[in-house]
């Protein structure tokens, strides 16, 4: 967006309280809404695990509680995924009894649904919006593509729920998978939606399919994961930039400031560097 300024009070929608830019122009408030598009039932200040997020404010025992035992959670799916997570092994690591746990979300399902929507919430933060304060088009496609690539690269000890929690319920209808497809659509909207502005902008070409880049983009961030994590292979983080480089090169509009820029990144022997000295 072009000139997103300091973020303001806390807004509420009707699925949850959140914090946002202040408001730009359509374009930019429909790239925020996008990523705040969570199907859930409405904010409750006890229930749901983003209202944590408000500015400082006295915070109930009870609150300070849950947000423990949500931030426990959050880090034992990383390692062991959604399916791991249990009332009786997160009373172990947090020192408290079953009961005093369970008193807290009533039930594993709402504890993974619980992990989900904080999860989202980190992502959100980390990636997205830092993301849309860069000028609308190919800037803001290559921030969020390089803020995703980060946050995957520190993943790749613990583990993306993205990514491991699809593999755990793909083919496990129910609110866990819903919650978890939610979340992940709507950052893929949300990234879909970038690609259709650097269009707009005239730093792709017309003919570019924004879902079918979309598509290749995640990829080779599921390449990336794969490559980083189950094999360890060196390297894999600028492969996948390169590979976003050249994935980029073949829409770029030749009258784009960024055409050169993105050609020499993609094919570093383009680089002026690369190229013999003139006679």
């Amino acid at each position: 967006m072009d000139g997103i300024g300091a973020r303001a009070g806390p807004m509420q929608n009707s699925t949850t309280v959140r914090f946002i830019p202040s408001a730009g122009d359509p374009g930019d408030r429909r790239d925020r809404q996008a990523l705040n598009a969570l199907r859930f039932a409405p904010a409750d200040p006890v229930n749901d695990a983003t209202a944590l997020r408000r500015p400082p404010r006295p915070l109930q025992k009870g609150l300070q509680t849950r947000a423990t035992i949500i931030e426990a959670a959050l880090g034992l799916a990383a390692n062991k995924g959604l399916e791991g997570l249990s009332i009786g092994l997160l009373a172990e690591v947090t020192g408290m009894s079953k009961s005093g746990v369970f008193a807290h979300f009533g039930s594993r399902e709402e504890l993974q649904i619980s992990v989900i929507r904080d999860y989202h919430v980190k992502f959100e933060e980390e990636v997205f919006l830092p993301a849309i304060r860069e000028p609308r088009g190919l800037p803001r496609l290559r921030a969020m593509f390089e803020r995703w690539v980060r946050r995957v690269s520190y993943e790749i000890d613990s583990g993306c729920i993205y990514i491991s929690g699809a593999v755990e319920f793909d083919d496990r209808p129910g609110p866990v998978r819903d919650a978890l497809a939610t979340m992940v659509q709507t950052w893929q909207d949300a990234l879909t939606r970038s690609i259709q502005l650097a269009i707009d902008e005239g730093h792709l070409t017309a003919e570019t399919p924004p879902e079918q880049i979309m598509f290749e983009i995640h990829g080779l961030i599921l390449a990336l994961h794969h490559d980083a994590r189950f094999l360890r292979n060196p390297g894999s983080v600028e492969r996948a930039r390169l590979g976003f480089e050249r994935l980029l090169a073949h829409s770029l509009c030749p009258t784009s400031g960024a055409s050169s820029d993105a050609a020499a990144q993609a094919d570093p022997s383009r680089s002026k560097e690369a190229r013999p000295p003139r006679r």
